[in-house]
């Protein structure tokens, strides 16, 4: 079989068709990186984040333009698009800075004219960001050219101005001005690009460099989106945990001014100590006032609620039993998840005992999360299940729902019958980084 053979007209729209592949290819590897979705979202608008973007920018173009002049892989070169697109998603600084960067290396090989072209193109498109990405309108533009054209006169000829066609003519006027360069300076070597021979040719080559900054615009503001409907989850869900934590405390206090005003006949000092207690939880309450701490922190909160019980029941008739295996405490969990569950231990089981009991915590590394037990000594009692206890209190209608919120439905908890009466508590904790 005789080998195929392209003539030259053929490899030329090739590598045209092959820009938009390697386009799309290199946003994709760009938007991998958290910090440049982050940027494009304005949710850390940082320097660190700009440099990076720039930094990106310039290497992934300027390899291009090595790998073209020593393979004669002439897709690899998206000098003029690299510049373009560095601008509109990064502004001035990083349009300009990539552009200075893809006409130095343009430069090394001889391509001197490259130099100030692809600057002023990067430059261009970051004032264009700069005026229209503040309205988010630069995201606006369209992959069809020939739809732009026709909205930009449609909305002419009722008066209006449609501003999504600025981007196009910015791509449109350095097109033609690569061109007019090329036919000046391409037999000398100082540009890199095709030879205007034909409109046909000329049409196809603008097409393509619409086509290969709007798919890369598209995917970016594809992630974009994405960022800023993950962000405003992550809103949503601290909203929701803010909340039920706020129903919580008041549910504590109504609990624990029962038990002192219980006191303050039979024994006032004991209620005295009390209300010290409970003031002392309430300032660390007010000042935590993340929606999730560590499990140390949950602790020793815990430790504070458990000395007013201490109060109540005595030091001999409430011992309690902490087993916290290694690497658990810093497991991280919403602010007082673990507080009610120890209050129904205590309301449950303990206090239905004349001899008082124990409540035991323990907790273990497990897979990629924690597993958390709240056991105590309790009346021997029938199967629980927990869809039928939900209705029945707050405090544990709160803890399940605060879990699920924060583990985005990955956390579980479970209640059953503790050998020789009480019941045990077990909930497990992803890590949620």
């Amino acid at each position: 079989m005789m080998p195929l053979s392209l003539s030259q007209d053929q490899l030329i729209l090739i590598n045209l068709l092959l820009r938009i592949a390697v386009m799309a290819g290199i946003i994709s590897l760009v938007l991998g990186f958290r910090s440049v979705v982050g940027l494009l979202a304005r949710l850390s608008v940082t320097k660190s984040a700009y440099v990076r973007l720039l930094v990106l920018f310039s290497v992934i173009f300027a390899i291009g333009i090595v790998v073209r002049k020593l393979s004669n892989q002439a897709a690899m070169d998206l000098a003029l698009e690299g510049a373009l697109i560095a601008g509109f998603m990064g502004g001035v600084g990083v349009g300009a800075g990539t552009g200075f960067v893809i006409g130095v290396t343009c430069w090394i090989f001889g391509e001197v004219v490259a130099l100030p072209l692809y600057t002023l193109a990067g430059f261009s498109a970051g004032m264009l960001y700069t005026w229209l990405g503040r309205r988010g309108e630069i995201w606006n533009f369209s992959l069809n050219p020939f739809l732009i054209i026709y909205n930009f006169f449609e909305k002419l000829f009722r008066g209006g101005f449609d501003r999504n066609f600025i981007p196009f003519a910015l791509c449109l006027s350095f097109a033609l001005l690569r061109y007019a360069l090329l036919g000046r300076f391409y037999q000398k070597g100082w540009l890199y690009g095709y030879p205007m021979r034909d409109w046909f040719f000329m049409t196809i080559d603008v097409i393509v460099l619409v086509y290969t900054v709007g798919i890369a615009l598209k995917m970016a503001n594809n992630a974009r989106m994405e960022e800023i409907l993950r962000e405003e989850e992550n809103q949503l869900m601290q909203a929701r945990l803010t909340t039920l934590r706020s129903q919580i405390n008041p549910h504590f206090l109504f609990n624990t001014l029962n038990s002192i005003s219980a006191l303050i006949r039979t024994d006032a000092e004991k209620a005295r100590e009390m209300t010290r207690t409970l003031s002392s939880i309430f300032r660390k309450s007010l000042e935590n006032t993340a929606d999730a701490h560590s499990l140390a922190d949950e602790i020793a909160f815990i430790d504070d609620y458990l000395s007013i019980e201490k109060i109540r029941f005595g030091e001999e008739k409430l011992r309690i039993v902490k087993d916290l295996g290694p690497g658990s405490e810093c497991c991280r969990l919403p602010t007082m998840l673990l507080q009610p569950v120890v209050e129904n231990a205590v309301k449950h089981g303990i206090s239905q005992r004349t001899e008082g009991g124990t409540i035991r915590i323990a907790a273990r590394r497990s897979g990629r999360g924690t597993e958390i037990e709240v056991s105590n000594d309790g009346p021997v009692i029938g199967a629980l299940v927990l869809e039928e206890l939900l209705p029945k209190g707050v405090g544990l209608r709160n803890v399940v729902e605060r879990l699920k919120i924060y583990s985005r439905g990955e956390g579980w908890l479970v209640i059953t019958p503790a050998d020789g009466g009480g019941a045990s508590v077990r909930l497990f904790i992803p890590d949620c980084g």
